[in-house]
């Protein structure tokens, strides 16, 4: 795929439809090509690609929310993320992709996906980006209290010493009954634990349901659900460079998610996820460049403990992976 001319050829269209209709795991929804054998250096790579692209998305989000509504914004980041992937996975090429096991969980997922992005967004206008990447790095705490309850995970004292640590480096971040403390961190706070299931969700989805139709559901739903809303709050975008913005979310969007599926391919999750990391160098230094934003000490020193914490938690569960295979 060349993304930089913008084209996709009918050959390279055919590849991306097989990498995307397929399952998880191995399970298949039809009978498909044999995944690729691992490499570790081309997964590093598109994990990469991947978080530097988010970074890239929230900063052309928080763009596009000084030019019109929030719910504008969030509109416009699924309906041309799904043109796009409806684009190289049309149901003429990739049938399978569009096929879905769990459809009522599908929406499930994609309904929490509008409120997330909706409250992220809605911080964005208001906060550093570096100041809800810090944040957004809780998810895996969210998520490891969740699957006590929904997945019925174990979780030993040293993971809760990391889920105790890392709430501690979010008050460092927040600063709440100081002046630095602003209500747009609890909207970021909230779209983080709302958040959290919908990785729950995609962990449960993943073993069933094809790439192809996880991706497609997630942005049709939100972009079809909010369609009706968009009379009511539409503010026609006043030059190029507005336009520009909006359909940027999108584009950063579906291609982010194209690049993290790929890396998924092509190693293991267990691998990949210290990744995720990079992107608060990336955040930092679009924030600079773009908004002339300079984080503050409290702001590293909060994401640093937040990131500690969360490459902890991972680092007991990748052992305890390991210790239970043995």
């Amino acid at each position: 795929m060349n993304f930089q001319s913008g084209r996709l050829e009918p050959a390279s269209r055919r590849t991306l439809a097989k990498a995307f209709s397929s399952g998880a795991n191995g399970r298949r929804l039809d009978p498909l090509p044999a995944p690729p054998e691992e490499n570790r250096p081309k997964a590093v790579l598109y994990m990469l690609l991947a978080v530097t692209l988010f970074a890239f998305l929230d900063s052309a989000a928080k763009l596009s929310g000084r030019e019109v509504p929030t719910l504008e914004v969030v509109w416009f980041r699924f309906a041309v993320h799904f043109v796009l992937v409806a684009a190289v996975l049309n149901p003429w090429q990739a049938p399978h992709a569009w096929r879905t096991r769990s459809p009522k969980l599908q929406l499930l997922r994609a309904g929490i996906q509008i409120f997330c992005t909706g409250l992220n967004f809605l911080a964005l206008g208001y906060l550093q980006i570096a100041q809800t990447l810090s944040i957004q790095f809780t998810t895996p705490i969210f998520v490891t209290i969740l699957s006590i309850f929904f997945l019925s995970e174990q979780v030993g004292r040293y993971r809760w010493f990391a889920i105790f640590a890392g709430f501690a480096g979010v008050l460092v971040v927040t600063r709440p009954g100081m002046d630095g403390f602003h209500w747009a961190f609890g909207v970021s706070l909230i779209s983080v634990m709302v958040g959290a299931s919908y990785n729950i969700l995609t962990r449960h989805l993943a073993t069933t349901e094809s790439s192809g139709s996880m991706l497609l559901i997630m942005a049709a739903f939100p972009a079809i659900i909010l369609l009706p809303v968009m009379p009511f709050v539409w503010k026609w975008p006043e030059s190029s460079y507005a336009w520009s913005v909006l359909l940027a979310t999108g584009c950063f969007g579906a291609v982010s998610h194209f690049f993290m599926i790929q890396a998924h391919r092509f190693a293991p999750a267990s691998f990949l996820a210290p990744l995720q990391y990079a992107q608060f160098l990336a955040v930092v230094l679009l924030g600079f460049l773009v908004f002339g934003d300079i984080p503050t000490t409290y702001t590293f020193l909060g994401a640093s403990i937040v990131i500690a914490s969360g490459l902890f938690i991972w680092y007991r569960e990748r052992r305890l992976s390991r210790s239970a295979a043995e």
